[in-house]
C-alpha cells in the first residue's frame, strides 16, 4: 500500500537498516552514549507546539525555527513533518456538519498540516519551501544543503506515522517534539503517581498505545502505526518536550536530555493483550513491575476511534 506515497523501491532488511545507519555513525558522544547513530533526524512536529486558542503563535514558531536553524548551521541533517493540532480539529469538526465522508475529512486535515508546514518553513531560512508530499525527494533535497519539509500525505495516517516512514526511508532518527516531557505508563493528567519512561521498548510502547486504546489524549502520544514503522526496522526514537529547545538541542547534539527514548531492549517479552469474554477488559501484563497504576477511567478497553484522526 505504500506505492501511494510514491517511495524510491527500496528493499532491504531489518539487518541492513542497522548496517546502513552504522555506517553513518557519528563520533561518539562526549557525555551521552545514547545518541543515535544516524546523521538524519526526521523531526514531527506536534501542532499543539505552534497553535493555541487564538490560532498560529508566531513566538513559537520563530523559536522552532530558530532552533532548527542553529542545529542545521552546525551540520545536522534534518526532516521536518509538521502536525495539524488545534486548527486542523477545528476545521474536520466544521465539515463533519457538511460531509460523513471520512475520507473527504481527513484530506481536510491534511491540507491543513500542509499550511502549518508552510508556515514554518517560511520561518527557517535554509528549509525548502515547498511543502513536499513525495517521500523520494527529501533524500536530494537533504543532499542539497536544504531542509525537506512534510505536513500530511494520506487519510488515516497521522504526521508521526509519516515521520517514522521518512526515518525509515532515510535510515533516519524518530524525534516527536510535543507539549509532555515522554512516555507514562498511565495518563500523568489523571494519574499524579504516573512514572515516565527514561526508555521503552518496542514491544512495550505497542502494548501500551494497545492498552490505552491509542485513542488521541491518552498518555501514550503517538499513534499505533508509527510504533509499528519504529519496531518493524528498529528505528531509533525519542520523544521531547517541543516547548524546551535546549533540551531538544542537547539530544540531536548528543548530550543528556529529559525524554523517552526508544530503541530495542534485549530480552524483552510482552505478552500479548488477553481480553475478557465479554471483551471488555484488558490485561497486559508487564514482566518485571511489580505494580502498576492505571488511569482512572472505567477500566475498559476503549478501542481506538477511526473517525477521530489526530493531524
Amino acid at each position: 500500500m505504500f506505492d501511494i506515497f510514491n517511495v524510491v523501491n527500496e528493499e532491504y532488511t531489518a539487518d541492513e537498516h542497522m548496517r546502513n545507519r552504522t555506517a553513518t555513525q557519528q563520533a561518539p558522544s562526549p557525555t551521552y552514549s545514547g545518541a543515535p547513530a544516524s546523521d538524519v533526524y526526521v523531526v514531527s512536529i506536534g501542532g499543539s507546539l505552534i497553535i493555541d486558542e487564538s490560532g498560529p503563535n508566531a513566538e513559537k514558531i520563530r523559536a522552532i525555527a530558530d532552533s532548527i536553524s542553529s542545529l542545521h548551521s552546525a551540520g545536522k541533517r534534518i526532516v521536518l513533518v509538521v502536525g495539524g493540532g488545534r486548527s486542523a480539529r477545528s476545521y474536520v469538526e466544521a465539515a463533519r456538519s457538511f460531509t460523513q465522508n471520512n475520507f473527504d475529512l481527513d484530506i481536510l486535515g491534511i491540507q491543513i498540516t500542509r499550511v502549518n508546514a508552510l508556515l514554518v518553513a517560511n520561518a527557517i531560512p535554509n528549509a525548502h519551501k515547498e511543502i513536499l508530499t513525495d517521500f523520494s525527494r527529501a533524500r536530494p533535497i537533504l543532499d542539497s544543503g536544504k531542509i525537506p519539509v512534510f505536513g500530511g500525505l494520506m487519510p488515516f495516517f497521522t504526521t508521526d506515522s509519516v515521520a517514522a516512514l521518512l526515518a525509515e526511508h532515510l535510515n533516519g532518527a524518530f524525534v516527536n517534539l510535543t507539549n509532555v516531557d515522554g512516555i507514562y505508563d498511565s495518563n500523568p493528567n489523571e494519574n499524579p503517581a504516573a512514572k515516565r519512561f527514561d526508555e521503552i521498548g518496542y514491544k512495550k510502547l505497542v502494548s501500551l498505545i494497545v492498552a490505552a486504546g491509542s485513542t488521541p489524549g491518552q498518555n501514550v502520544v503517538l499513534d499505533l502505526a508509527a510504533c509499528m514503522i519504529l519496531q518493524r526496522s528498529r528505528i531509533p526514537g525519542v520523544v521531547l518536550n517541543g516547548n524546551d529547545l535546549s533540551n531538544f538541542s542537547n539530544y540531536v547534539n548528543g548530550y543528556s536530555f529529559t525524554g523517552t527514548t526508544i530503541r530495542e531492549i534485549e530480552g524483552e517479552v510482552i505478552e500479548e493483550p488477553t481480553f475478557t469474554e465479554d471483551m471488555g477488559k484488558i490485561n497486559v501484563d508487564v514482566p518485571q513491575k511489580k505494580t502498576r497504576k492505571k488511569p482512572k477511567k472505567s477500566g475498559k478497553y476503549a478501542a481506538p476511534n477511526p473517525y477521530q484522526i489526530d493531524f
